[in-house]
């Protein structure tokens, strides 16, 4: 039978995976917002002018802070126990390299 300290940490770690589940879920959905929004402009017209600005340039930064959200989305993808991805998709049950229980 696991002692209360084991318990408690793999509780602690399940708990900080469940954060990082939502931070990593909103950041995405961040990220696909502003790209999105850069792919919607970029097939409207690309010389029209929008607050002194091209629009090709506006796109271009639009598409640099979506890199900056994906960035943070695979930074809170990371398992808690090996700082390694713990895997792809959404639902993820179990850290691919080191095996810990995540949900």
């Amino acid at each position: 039978m696991p002692s209360n300290k084991l318990l408690g940490k793999q509780m602690d770690i399940v708990e900080r995976f469940k954060v990082q589940s939502k931070k990593r879920v909103i950041n995405s959905m961040v990220a696909l917002t502003f790209m999105v929004s850069a792919l919607a402009i970029s097939y409207y017209d690309l010389t029209f002018s929008f607050i002194g600005m091209r629009m090709d340039y506006f796109t271009l930064i639009l598409k640099g802070v979506a890199l900056i959200f994906i960035y943070f989305a695979y930074i809170h993808s990371l398992c808690p126990k090996c700082s390694k991805l713990s895997g792809t998709g959404w639902n993820i049950t179990e850290c691919k390299n080191c095996g810990e229980k995540l949900t």
